[in-house]
């Protein structure tokens, strides 16, 4: 038995949704799994080709949660997402093993019921939500249950600015206020109602004036010594901007590829060791199939 399952990249936290909405990209990891009478992994790093594997670590929770005994197999990781760099690797690693044990073991599992163990393990489910389900998703955790709702975002494109560095998350959490002032979590609150209306209408003006966050990003951008330089040309072109996930991934959005691709032009140019890349919107999510 072949099985492929396919999950998008995604990023996390949206300018003004910290921890509570997410996007799907269309940079798209395979993950290949076979029968094997051995765990056999190809397609890693070396220190990732054992049961320490996030892939296999998965594929184990979902059998654990069945009840049933995880069978030795094959897999090979095709994936051009950066680790730690802000574009869900971990997410599309942790849908992934779901995704190939319930198809491999014939679990029954649904997409809800992968967003579940996903978030298990991870502990939020800004990133595996929109993984799983694409588009973009904005989900909060209510009594254990997780509450989710898609928005459509396809009448933009992204462009993803990755610097040749990792931000971990522990210190990108490390970094941010024990205490937020009240008008800052009105001010949030009020960016954040605007900026759905405004990707839902297609309204890039809007979705401008709405991208500034007060919870995270004026204080994880030290992190990333280009932030401001980004920025600022963001700000030039009126282009909305913000902080893939933790980083160091910077994503711009537009309706306008054109656009898109001037930033890119500008910021390659000085540059030169970065990876920046112009996306679409995943509207799919993961997917499951027998090869």
């Amino acid at each position: 038995m072949k099985i492929c399952v396919e999950v998008p990249a995604t990023s996390a936290n949206c300018c003004v949704g910290f921890d509570c909405l997410g996007m799907a990209l269309d940079e798209i990891a395979s993950f290949h799994f076979e029968d094997s009478s051995q765990l056999i992994i190809t397609g890693c790093p070396e220190q990732f080709k054992n049961e320490d594997n996030l892939v296999v670590q998965a594929f184990k929770h979902a059998c654990t949660a069945h009840n049933v005994e995880m069978p030795p197999f094959k897999l090979h990781i095709d994936s051009d997402i950066p680790f730690a760099r802000g574009l869900g690797s971990s997410s599309t690693c942790i849908v992934a093993g779901l995704m190939g044990a319930n198809l491999m073991l014939n679990l029954g599992m649904k997409k809800q019921d992968i967003l579940v163990l996903a978030t298990e393990m991870e502990g939020h489910p800004d990133n595996a939500a929109p993984a799983i389900l694409g588009q973009m998703c904005a989900c909060f955790m209510k009594d254990g249950r997780i509450i989710h709702t898609q928005i459509d975002c396809t009448k933009f494109k992204a462009l993803a600015i990755i610097p040749p560095y990792e931000v971990s998350t522990p210190m990108a959490r490390k970094v941010l206020p024990e205490m937020l002032d009240f008008a800052d979590a009105v001010r949030q609150t009020g960016h954040a109602l605007v900026f759905e209306r405004a990707i839902l209408m297609g309204d890039e003006e809007l979705l401008f004036e709405s991208c500034q966050d007060v919870l995270h990003e004026p204080y994880r951008k030290k992190l990333i010594p280009e932030y401001d330089h980004v920025a600022q040309i963001c700000r030039m072109l009126e282009t909305p901007f913000w902080i893939s996930g933790s980083g160091s991934t910077m994503l711009v959005l537009s309706k306008h590829k054109a656009k898109l691709r001037k930033i890119q032009e500008l910021l390659q140019e000085r540059y030169k060791s970065f990876d920046i890349r112009l996306l679409d919107v995943n509207s799919l999510g993961a997917l499951a199939y027998y090869e």
